[in-house]
């Protein structure tokens, strides 16, 4: 029965998540300097949703990541990683900064997107909570 596809056994699939990212896509075309105040806003607010992310499914990561999408439909990434995972939404926001820090800005920007990888259980980390820095970044 089972060569035929038959089984009455319930299908139990479990896998651990390998990342986890959050991204938009803008209404128009964003400009890095023109649209500065805008898109600092959204970059921290993905951050922060990545964050509350992590905690409430329970995990930490090392490897923070952005992805940026120009308005001729180019996509570039840049990843930094950290020393200690974090589920920080300020910590993921600094090293997401550092990426974006080594990305040409010379285009406008379609889509914007913040990634955390290299994940581990959060309950395996001690509880330690980086004091918040505020960075200046290129937008």
């Amino acid at each position: 029965a089972s060569a035929h596809g038959l089984d009455d056994r319930p299908v139990v699939t479990t896998s651990e998540p390998r990342s986890i990212s959050r991204e938009t896509t803008f209404d128009r075309d964003l400009h890095a300097v023109h649209d500065r105040a805008l898109l600092s806003g959204i970059f921290t607010e993905l951050c922060t949703r990545v964050a509350a992310d992590l905690r409430r499914k329970g995990y930490v990561g090392r490897g923070i990541g952005i992805k940026l999408r120009y308005q001729d439909f180019r996509t570039l990434t840049r990843d930094h990683t950290l020393t200690e995972p974090t589920d920080d939404p300020s910590v993921i926001r600094r090293a997401a900064g550092e990426c974006l820090r080594r990305a040409p800005l010379d285009q406008r920007l379609r889509l914007l997107g913040v990634r955390v990888g290299t994940l581990t259980p959060a309950s395996s980390q001690p509880a330690l909570r980086p004091p918040a820095l505020q960075g200046e970044l290129p937008f």
